[in-house]
């Protein structure tokens, strides 16, 4: 199937771990909550039966940040930061212990209910899929829009999806709009929509090969589209520096593999 008629749907849960935990104390909603660490206090149920909870700026150790809500994120606390460098950044934050067992409940719970909907389903981790929409004949945003109603009402949690041609910009429109969003994107709006945007936000371009397109005066993806194929080969190789010339152009032929 061309890409012409490919439509693919990356659905992205949002702050996955924080928002599980928010199920379980929802008096935390809208205040920064971190999840990690080691060694964590579970929240202390008081006479009164409010919960006393761990304060970030109190912790001590190498631990690393799990996850964190938008709040904590205003902050500049993300996931794989250690947390005695979030403490500097949020010390007010609340600090929860991680639930692995809750999460992978979760998680089985809102892939089950997409695939009720839509089975062709590629698992990309414990809180994100690819979705192969192209056999379903419903339009897009109806279709995409009762793929998120039925996570919710599977988890009490919102997600993020992008619909595009392919995975890799299903990828990056799903990022577009978080939280609780919904990107619809043709190839067509590549240049209005995803050329302003820095070239990192390509999944496949870390921090190294960013640095090293910086250097070369390659800052977004639109400065990636107008590179000659030739010139990133020549600094790349050759395997990468095509793949860096399609990926900006929006090409992306890979399946969903289930």
């Amino acid at each position: 199937m061309t890409e012409k008629f490919r439509r693919i749907a990356h659905l992205d849960m949002d702050a996955f771990f924080a928002s599980v935990e928010l199920l379980r104390y929802p008096e935390l909603r809208g205040r920064a909550v971190v999840v990690g660490g080691r060694n964590v206090p579970q929240p202390a149920v008081l006479a009164d039966g409010s919960r006393r909870f761990a304060r970030l700026g109190d912790y001590v150790g190498r631990g690393v940040v799990t996850t964190s809500t938008y709040e904590a994120r205003a902050f500049g606390v993300f996931s794989g930061m250690g947390l005695m460098k979030s403490a500097q950044l949020a010390p007010e934050a609340v600090l929860l212990p991680a639930d692995f067992n809750a999460y992978r409940d979760c998680s089985r719970r809102f892939k089950a209910a997409v695939a009720a909907i839509a089975p062709h389903i590629e698992d990309r981790g414990i809180d994100e899929i690819y979705i192969d929409l192209s056999g379903i004949d419903e339009d897009s945003a109806v279709l995409a829009r009762r793929i998120k109603q039925a996570v919710f009402d599977a988890t009490g949690l919102t997600c993020s999806i992008g619909v595009t041609p392919n995975k890799l910009l299903s990828k990056i429109a799903s990022d577009l709009e978080k939280p609780d969003g919904l990107t619809i994107l043709g190839a067509d709006e590549i240049p209005a929509r995803i050329w302003p945007l820095p070239a990192k936000r390509i999944n496949g371009i870390g921090p190294r090969a960013s640095e090293r397109l910086t250097r070369l005066g390659i800052v977004s993806i639109g400065d990636l589209a107008a590179a000659a194929p030739e010139f990133l080969v020549s600094r790349f190789g050759p395997a990468t520096g095509r793949w860096l010339h399609r990926a900006a152009h929006g090409i992306d032929e890979r399946p969903v593999v289930t």
